[in-house]
């Protein structure tokens, strides 16, 4: 079976989605799969996996016809699999795998949340959903989410296409291993999206500990529309600047030498799709805090994480546990939930069952 993977940013950087579509790629293609990548090689800076195609993609949008490149790779395929939503350059490649009778399937990355009808642009994104989203997952041979509860949010809005329901999968470099101690720095990783992660939360919590308790903080990450400095202004608001550093994005070995030095690593989102950089920690054994969006509540079930709710007070109690003489073991078996239930070899076969048995039932 020829698998065409399309993500335009795929090998455009470090960033929760591009990792998770360049890990599906090389896990698929590991199991024994014929395995293409379609992005913007413009674009790209990150080498693709081994054993897998890239097809260069160039932009797809509605209205205009798609690259010759883009046609000819999905000519030879017998499945498509688009990643994320509301995203106009998915369309003209679900309709030319229409064209092709080559099914596609949509990973959702959890675009689909509630609480991404809510939060942004809300009727913009209801107009959308009605006359473009909608069609677009019923049309597919399966919408790929993470865990059971996304496809309850499907169903809420009307949406009957089967799921695939399998995480994604995370292995540890071989070669990092933790060196954080009980004198050491917390440190979160991820977006600058402060209600979105729950950093205001975070803060706040930070303030309720005496100063005395108060651990040092790194918030770690990439801009996302300004909101870096917005972190910056709380940090200063809440008299907290000898405690907590706001830093841009650190890449490659300098990112796994800041998660390896961390006395334990904190990821208090309101809502998450999956959460790599909690893969990330919790891999190498990193003590780590979450709140219970899936993957938090799946590693704390399995006394792989500790678990709070998203409020301040919840998080600051989360904060004392996290930097007690206890936080070490819940690290060692976190690292142990992520190899035995995350591996790619386990998630990619369970992937593959699935869409087989979809395949022939279709």
């Amino acid at each position: 079976m020829r698998i065409v993977h399309y993500y335009g940013p795929a090998l455009s950087g470090e960033f929760g989605t591009a990792i998770a579509v360049r890990g599906w790629c090389r896990a698929l293609a590991e199991a024994g799969t014929e395995v293409a990548l379609a992005a913007d090689t413009e674009r790209g800076a990150i080498r693709p996996p081994p054993g897998v195609e890239v097809i260069p993609a160039g932009s797809a949008w509605v209205g205009r016809p798609l690259p010759q490149t883009l046609r000819t790779g999905l000519a030879g395929a017998d499945l498509v699999v688009l990643h994320g939503g509301w995203d106009p350059r998915n369309l003209p490649v679900a309709r030319q795998a229409g064209r092709l009778d080559v099914p596609y399937i949509v990973t959702a990355h959890g675009v689909y949340h509630p609480e991404i009808f809510r939060r942004r642009k809300p009727i913009a994104k209801r107009v959308w959903w009605s006359l473009l989203e909608r069609r677009h997952l019923s049309g597919a041979l399966a919408v790929h989410v993470f865990f059971e509860e996304e496809t309850e949010h499907l169903s809420a809005r009307g949406i009957r296409t089967p799921a695939i329901v399998v995480p994604n999968g995370y292995a540890a470099p071989i070669d990092v291993h933790r060196l954080g101690n009980r004198d050491g720095y917390l440190i979160w990783l991820g977006r600058f999206a402060p209600f979105h992660k729950g950093l205001d939360l975070l803060l706040h919590a930070v303030q309720l500990l005496p100063p005395r308790d108060r651990p040092r903080l790194r918030l770690v990450g990439v801009d996302w529309r300004g909101r870096r400095k917005v972190v910056a202004r709380l940090v200063r608001g809440l008299g907290l600047e000898q405690h907590v550093s706001v830093e841009g994005p650190l890449h490659g070995d300098a990112k796994w030498e800041a998660l390896a030095g961390a006395r334990g690593f904190v990821y208090p989102s309101r809502w998450e799709a999956f959460g790599v950089a909690v893969a990330e920690a919790v891999s190498i054994g990193v003590p780590t805090l979450v709140t219970p969006f899936p993957l938090g509540r799946f590693l704390a079930s399995r006394g792989g994480a500790i678990l709070s709710l998203p409020q301040p007070k919840a998080l600051a109690e989360g904060l004392m546990r996290l930097t007690d003489a206890g936080a070490d073991g819940i690290g060692r078996r976190g690292a142990e939930v992520v190899r035995e239930h995350l591996s790619w070899d386990r998630v990619a076969s369970s992937w593959l069952q699935q869409v087989e048995d979809l395949l022939r039932g279709s």
